[in-house]
């Protein structure tokens, strides 16, 4: 048991994607931990206050340390693009292509706010964080198209007559899709809900990512048939048949 889970921390923490999906998991648990202190209003120099202080911190140090790790994410998304077009149906064609497009988007637009944010780059109008909001903005609709698209897929397999496995993927991706608007409307200002709703919201998504960069455990092979041992010719000769009829009889 221990060796197992050993093994699987290591595999998630020796790809880059895996360690940015268990940082953005203690990331939502600082938020939803924000949110559930704001409930107690906690006094200055009392014990909540420093935790509130500690998980505000550490919040903000993993979102900047994700978003510094966050280059080039949108390669593969763009490469994945032609392959949408290829789709035969025209409204899934259209909804995966808008799907990744934002997706993109979300990624470029995430960049420039960062290098405002380093003064690489002028604020203007909007300055690093507004920069960012925006880009959160697009990822929200990035998931509504999503959400959409996954769900018309759900719905068209359980039409037929024969239950395909899809079916509880498409599920589970939509359920992803929709806790990921909860949290991006939320931090884009776009619809502002509540830090607790939108941390234990971030948590069930990056668990799901998290277990996603698992190893997959090989399963046993069935044992082979073991053939019974063959009598001897003496014994053979010695044993009783059954006839047709369930009368034992000796072989002659």
């Amino acid at each position: 048991m221990t060796q197992d889970l050993v093994l699987c921390l290591n595999t998630v923490c020796s790809k880059a994607e895996g360690r940015d999906k268990l940082a953005r998991f203690f990331q939502y648990m600082c938020r939803a931990l924000l949110g559930f202190i704001s409930f107690s209003a906690p006094t200055a120099g009392s014990r909540m206050f420093k935790l509130e202080e500690v998980a505000r911190t550490s919040m903000t140090n993993l979102t900047a340390a994700r978003r510094t790790h966050r280059w080039f994410k949108e390669v593969p998304v763009i490469q994945s693009i032609p392959k949408s077009l290829a789709l035969e149906d025209p409204v899934d064609r259209v909804l995966e292509v808008l799907t990744k497009t934002l997706l993109a988007a979300f990624f470029i637009i995430d960049h420039i706010g960062l290098l405002k944010q380093w003064k690489i780059l002028p604020g203007g109008k909007r300055a690093g964080s507004g920069t960012i909001q925006l880009g959160l903005k697009v990822f929200c609709l990035s998931n509504v198209f999503g959400i959409i698209f996954q769900m018309k897929k759900f719905f068209a397999l359980a039409a037929k007559e024969e239950k395909s496995p899809e079916e509880m993927t498409c599920l589970k991706l939509a359920t992803k899709h929709l806790l990921l608007i909860i949290q991006t409307a939320h931090m884009s200002l776009l619809w502002k809900s509540h830090d607790a709703l939108v941390g234990i919201a971030g948590m069930i998504t990056s668990a799901m990512d998290v277990h996603g960069q698992l190893p997959l455990k090989a399963r046993p092979s069935p044992p082979a048939a073991v053939a019974p041992p063959k009598a001897a010719p003496e014994a053979e000769a010695a044993t009783p048949a059954l006839t047709e009829s369930g009368v034992k009889v000796k072989s002659s």
